[in-house]
């Protein structure tokens, strides 16, 4: 039987040796090693052969008396012993026939659920691959200014006239899906407060002189001082190339940067694409339907999902990230919120009941989404 085991060896010479040792005692054979640097140290991933005798506890605690940490095993297939090149080019040929699939592919090419930086690299490239093979496959909406890369960075109220002339490009559809109302039409004032928002901070893609996305990062006192709002708006044009992706991963490293112990997005149930790509976060996180939104929460630090589920309806006009005319909730004071995995929630409206499994501290963790199309 085939085991991929991720562990962290002990800081020592020969820890390699006294592991590989361990297993050829027990006639376990090490048939491929790789080692990723991580900020905690070296983390090696070894594909072994056993007998079916053993399971997966088995060989973590063999591990353990070895003197390794932090150890994960999984079951594996034969398809794992090709090199990581191979198995990465053989994943964009899929991906020639059904981009949308490139979480699945990812999950089959990594196998655990913490990535190394190594494998946030080649995730990223593989994503940029498969917006860039979608867009080929059904053509973008509306004009597109400019081409290239998208670049990010911090906006400032200069960048207001270039946001109002990003939002006259998108479409009725993507900016209901931003503003939760059909919002025709966005003021100088509003662009301005939306680049610099009070306590808070916006990242711009741009494209030459163009924004063609936009993220915003502002507190909302409502659910506490640590906890931050965030919202994405990329135009039809730049759509499905990973530009909300690397937008939002800005806006929560900037969230932490400042004091944010958790972010929260406010999602309406069909919007598939913000779904998803709240998931490519892999960072742990919980969904709560709030009246006619679905919001999301992702942790920041290790307590940051430990908060009850059930709490009085949310103000949202308490919210620097999004205009202050989003309706409230319909949800009365003390009636329960519903909670659900990121990754069960589809386009249909979720249903009582259909949380995910949660871990100790309360947070879901999920599966993955649905290869469901939509946009950012």
């Amino acid at each position: 039987m085939l085991w991929k085991i991720r562990t962290e060896l002990a800081d020592r010479p020969g820890a390699l040796a006294e592991l590989a040792a361990r297993c050829g005692a027990d006639d376990i054979n090490i048939l491929s090693l790789e080692v990723f640097t991580a900020e905690s140290g070296a983390v090696d991933e070894l594909v072994v052969s056993t007998s079916p005798s053993w399971s997966a506890d088995d060989l973590a605690a063999l591990a353990a008396e070895a003197g390794c940490l932090n150890t994960i095993v999984r079951a594996c297939q034969a398809d794992v012993l090709s090199d990581a090149p191979t198995r990465y080019l053989r994943a964009v040929l899929r991906l020639l026939d059904d981009p949308l699939s490139v979480d699945d592919e990812l999950g089959e090419l990594q196998g655990f659920d913490e990535y190394t930086p190594a494998e946030w690299a080649r995730a990223d490239v593989l994503a940029e691959i498969a917006g860039k093979l979608a867009d080929r496959l059904e053509s973008p909406e509306g004009p597109r200014p400019g081409s290239g890369v998208p670049e990010l960075r911090q906006a400032t109220v200069a960048d207001a006239e270039a946001v109002v002339a990003m939002h006259e490009r998108c479409s009725y559809e993507t900016r209901a899906r931003r503003y939760h109302v059909p919002m025709p039409r966005l003021t100088a004032r509003t662009a301005r407060h939306l680049s610099a928002p009070a306590g808070g901070m916006s990242v711009v893609a741009c494209v030459d002189d163009a924004v063609v996305g936009m993220a915003t990062v502002a507190p909302w006192e409502e659910l506490g001082s640590t906890t931050m709002e965030i919202a994405v708006l990329v135009e039809d044009g730049w759509q499905r190339q990973g530009i909300g992706l690397r937008l939002l991963r800005q806006a929560v490293g900037e969230a932490r940067l400042l004091g944010a112990d958790r972010v929260v997005c406010l999602v309406q149930p069909r919007n598939d694409a913000m779904l998803r790509t709240l998931h490519r976060l892999r960072m742990r996180s919980r969904v709560v339907q709030d009246g006619d939104s679905l919001m999301v929460s992702v942790a920041l630090s290790s307590q940051s999902l430990s908060h009850a589920v059930d709490r009085p309806p949310v103000q949202y006009r308490l919210s620097r990230a999004t205009p202050s005319h989003r309706p409230e909730p319909t949800r009365s004071p003390g009636q329960p919120a519903r909670e659900h995995s990121l990754a069960t929630v589809s386009a249909v409206q979720p249903l009582p009941g259909r949380a995910g499994a949660a871990d100790r501290d309360g947070a879901d963790r999920g599966g993955r989404p649905g290869r469901v199309p939509g946009q950012l």
